[in-house]
């Protein structure tokens, strides 16, 4: 009886912790957000006339930047709003009559927990899913305004490998239609074999590439035999759902299309550190939500709890800032200093984690 009263108990305290929380933390983010949005707007409007991109265009660009951004903001955003909502709490001694009724700084820790855990959740979905494919039909969706569809048939050109088959080419308009194809075949021991080029190019059915004015050079026992084709069937593993990855920056990709380029990339012995970064960084940063949560309850034990609100604000972009800038920052030097990609991308998340134990433990 009296443990089924004390879980009812813990129920209604995770309830009442968790409506805090939330409705702080959607107060700062929905501030960020039209902050961020504004900025972004403001950023277009000198491009505002070019072609078909007026005003209008230039507002739904910057909407559609708004979930990546969202991403970036919501460790910070979760920080600040769960410092403002548990501090409201401290400085109403309402978190003290909790810890007078029995429940212990672990206790509270639990039921901050499942609120930051609901959070992490929703930031992984909007990181993976939401704000990669929204931020590319974005910058397509301002390049088509800008430069009519002709802007989007002059995309960069991508270089890609199969085995030892290594292509260049750009896409069309069409998504299954390439041009200025050039191929380069590679014969043991890394030896080049052959050169050749192509106008343009379709994918068919059976993994088959119609290569259009077909022209290749062979280097075989000390000449060069050259052949001419008007339409030349080539069969490779590529297919142009996985061409078009190459086209985008690792920002840009879901977190499918992420995990699937990465191991094309890696089946070919190719670097694929960037992309592994930028995928473990995501995660990592999702989950950092779960212990913000939990730091913003540790600051309301100790002197921060009779402190202002100003003095919270202060404290809360301090931790965010240092947790952004150290993210970043281990991110690009990472990848100059070619450290394990597992460790750059969940290094700021331990790190915060173990301070937020450390922080939690000294709490009385």
């Amino acid at each position: 009886m009296v443990a089924a009263q004390a879980a009812a108990g813990m129920i209604i305290i995770r309830r009442y912790l968790a409506a805090a929380i939330l409705g702080t933390t959607a107060l700062v983010l929905g501030v960020l957000l039209v902050l961020g949005g504004f900025v972004e707007f403001i950023g277009q409007l000198d491009d505002v006339g070019t072609g078909g991109f007026g005003i209008l265009q230039a507002l739904a660009f910057a909407l559609m930047q708004l979930p990546d951004l969202a991403f970036t903001v919501l460790p910070m955003a979760v920080l600040l709003g769960s410092l403002l909502g548990l501090g409201s709490l401290a400085g109403g001694s309402e978190i003290i009559a909790l810890r007078a009724a029995g429940a212990s700084p672990v206790a509270l820790a639990r039921a901050v927990l499942a609120t930051g855990a609901g959070l992490a959740l929703l930031t992984l979905v909007i990181g993976l899913y939401v704000a990669p494919p929204l931020e590319r039909y974005a910058r397509q969706y301002r390049t088509f305004a800008m430069q009519g569809p002709s802007g989007l048939a002059s995309a960069e050109s991508a270089w890609v490998r199969d085995g030892d088959v290594i292509m260049n080419l750009s896409q069309l308009g069409d998504p299954t239609r390439f041009g200025g194809v050039y191929l380069f075949r590679l014969a043991p021991p890394g030896r080049l074999a052959s050169v050749a080029r192509a106008d343009s190019a379709t994918f068919g059915a059976g993994q088959e590439w119609t290569l259009n004015n077909f022209a290749e050079s062979r280097f075989e026992d000390g000449a060069v035999a050259v052949r001419r084709e008007r339409r030349f069937a080539e069969v490779t593993g590529l297919n142009p759902d996985l061409l078009s990855l190459t086209v985008v920056r690792a920002e840009a990709l879901d977190g499918f299309a992420l995990w699937r380029y990465i191991r094309y990339l890696r089946s070919n012995e190719l670097d694929s550190r960037h992309f592994e970064v930028e995928l473990w960084s995501r995660i990592a940063s999702s989950v950092a939500v779960v212990p913000m949560c939990v730091l913003a309850l540790a600051f309301c034990f100790g002197a921060l709890r009779r402190a202002g609100t100003g003095a919270r604000m202060v404290i809360g972009v301090v931790t965010g800032l240092g947790y952004f800038l150290a993210s970043r920052g281990l991110a690009d030097g990472g990848e100059l200093y070619r450290f394990d990609p597992l460790l750059v991308g969940w290094l700021p998340t331990l790190l915060l984690a173990t301070i937020t134990a450390v922080a939690l433990l000294r709490a009385r």
